[in-house]
């Protein structure tokens, strides 16, 4: 019997993927729907370590690169230090001039480039192996986007100016996602916010406002650290970073802080997890 072998893809082969607008990405399973093939393993290696990615791009029409863009302020510490290294050696950019199409000055902060130089007869194998070579850098970290504590979103100015907009970070596109409240609900929620806001305005909103707020759009409450995480993918994220932790027995940094704490620190309040790990120490 004769293998029949489907011949390798080329970059030449690849069509682009357009999108207007932004799109949520729920889970690691949807980044398969908006990123093109040569780019979506480096955007995998990059989820399974809670790294944000926001642009990428390989495909026949543009065919000189290959690259993707990672939010600078979704990095630790430790993945800073690694990204700041990188870019010294000239692996990663910072260089303003990539990002005058994609990263114009936002609440955001700086974008950095990942990507190599490509042709359209460079196999989408080769093009998807060099890519992670350079994510590989990178060390798994606690996810530091979509998670706030509620003293955040206070400091915040939360006062809304019509019961449409809704002024916190990345809250405002929790309210719209339909995955998260029911287009049914949506008025009945904006309406308590509007005048749980406004009843408050002169007196100031307390932390356990805010975290009512949250909490009526969706978000969950982690009663171990005070944080609150978008979803249970944000908050299962963060809770495999803590089991990873444990079980290689490193070192982990303590959310909103520089405080880099033992796993095995005693009655240190991260999470149950971690709380589990220093029982078994």
């Amino acid at each position: 019997m004769i293998n029949i072998t489907e011949p390798q893809k080329r970059l030449c082969d690849i069509e682009n993927i357009f999108l207007t607008g932004n799109t949520e990405i729920e889970t690691k399973a949807d980044l398969a729907k908006i990123v093109e093939e040569p780019c979506l393993a480096v955007c995998e290696n990059l989820y399974n370590k809670n790294i944000l990615t926001y642009w990428s791009s390989a495909n026949k029409y543009a065919p000189n690169r290959a690259y993707v863009l990672i939010r600078y302020e979704s990095l630790d510490d430790i993945n800073k230090k690694i990204a700041n290294d990188l870019i010294k050696q000239g692996i990663l950019s910072d260089t303003k001039y990539i990002f005058d199409s994609y990263n114009k000055a936002d609440e955001y902060g700086k974008g950095l480039y990942l990507g190599i130089d490509t042709n359209p007869d460079m196999f989408v194998s080769d093009i998807s192996k060099k890519l992670c070579q350079i994510a590989d850098n990178f060390v798994l970290q606690d996810i530091k986007y979509n998670v706030y504590t509620p003293e955040y979103l206070l400091s915040k100015d939360p006062f809304t100016r019509t019961k449409k907009v809704f002024a916190f970070p990345d809250l405002k596109t929790t309210i719209y996602g339909k995955q998260h409240i029911k287009e049914s609900d949506k008025e009945k929620i904006y309406d308590y916010i509007e005048i749980m806001i406004h009843s408050k305005q002169d007196l100031g909103l307390t932390s356990e406002d805010m975290r009512t707020i949250a909490e009526k759009i969706g978000w969950l409450y982690n009663e171990e650290n005070g944080f609150l995480y978008k979803d249970n993918e944000t908050l299962r994220r963060h809770n495999e970073y803590i089991q990873n932790a444990c079980a290689n027995k490193i070192e982990i940094i303590k959310q909103g802080s520089n405080k880099v704490i033992s796993l095995f620190e005693k009655n240190t309040p991260v999470n149950n997890v971690q709380k589990t790990c220093s029982r078994q120490s």
